[in-house]
């Protein structure tokens, strides 16, 4: 009997298993190449998510900060219609005595008054605008518009134009002053009382 390797022998032993250890090596060798190969891939992927993470956050702090100020400028609205902007009721007549008072105060005289009314319709408010014809100095006009801005009231210098027709030799010049106002609604009962007999419709 020839003394035979005993490794040729028996190779029937040890070859299936010697195989499944060479397959196994060789997908090793393989799954370490793919990972390698996936590396700067998955950093870029991870830092191209974390970029997106902040962006994500900055942009959800400027949309809180939004809604903080769309919460306060309601809440501002809120307040001036129900002060500054309140019914005709309640505030014409207090807005009539401060601009008549202010202008008085500057030392201008008023001549003559004239109202007239216009809902718009838009903002559903009304526009109500007062002119007077005055007449004083320059420097009286100036401190009439001073004091009219200082107003508690919500008040609007709409016009404010010379008049023809005073003398040369006078050192006071007559001004047309318009200012208005908005009112939350209309009281047309409360304007007939004041002369104003058309109110004009908003388009």
């Amino acid at each position: 009997m020839n003394a035979r390797n005993p490794w040729l022998r028996l190779w029937y032993l040890w070859a299936v298993p010697g195989l499944l250890v060479v397959a196994a090596l060789v997908w090793l060798v393989g799954l370490r190449a793919a990972l390698l190969g996936r590396g700067p891939l998955l950093s870029r992927q991870t830092s191209e998510a974390e970029t997106a993470v902040k962006k994500l956050e900055g942009q959800a702090q400027q949309l809180e900060k939004a809604r903080k100020s769309l919460d306060d400028l309601q809440g501002d609205l809120g307040e001036l219609r129900g002060t500054k902007l309140a019914s005709m009721h309640d505030r014409l007549v207090p807005f009539l005595k401060d601009v008549v008072q202010r202008t008085q105060e500057a030392g201008l005289k008023v001549e003559r008054v004239g109202y007239g009314a216009k809902p718009d319709e838009k903002s559903g408010l009304v526009y109500f605008a007062a002119s007077y014809s005055v007449k004083g100095s320059y420097e009286q006009i100036r401190r009439c518009v001073y004091l009219l801005e200082s107003s508690p009231e919500f008040v609007l210098i709409e016009g404010l134009s010379l008049r023809g027709g005073d003398s040369a030799a006078s050192l006071d010049v007559g001004v047309q002053l318009v200012v208005g106002t908005y009112f939350s609604d209309l009281d047309e009962e409360l304007l007939r009382q004041l002369g104003v007999t058309e109110v004009k419709r908003g388009e």
